[in-house]
């Protein structure tokens, strides 16, 4: 185990301060997504079409940030497992700064740029 549990208390500490920021941007994000009120003036249809534009990028946005909750909790539960820090690919310590960078890591560094 090349995490001290310092470093994993660190990690655990990091992610759940990502996850409540996150939080709070979905919070203020569902706004953005509410339902758009119906307008049936010339001008009003141009603009209702915009907003239905912006709502459904808010929703995506949305999404994209519940699933990176999501990931994050999942991350949070592996930390005390043997195996969190090593890279899937090679067997290799995956780094603790990478780790700080990105929690869910699962490859170290090397292993991911050959992936990409």
């Amino acid at each position: 185990m090349f995490l001290s549990k310092k470093e994993k208390q660190k990690l655990k500490l990091s992610i759940k301060e990502q996850i409540i920021t996150l939080q709070n941007q979905l919070s203020m994000a569902k706004e953005s997504s509410k339902t758009v009120e119906l307008d049936q003036s010339l001008a009003g249809r141009v603009s209702r079409i915009d907003a239905i534009q912006q709502q459904k990028m808010a929703q995506a946005g949305l999404n994209r940030t519940q699933q990176r909750i999501n990931v994050l909790n999942k991350t949070i539960e592996q930390i005390d497992n043997e195996d969190f820090g090593y890279c899937e690919e090679c067997g290799d310590e995956i780094g603790f700064s990478r780790l700080q960078i990105k929690p869910e890591s699962t490859n170290c560094v090397a292993c991911q740029q050959s992936k990409e």
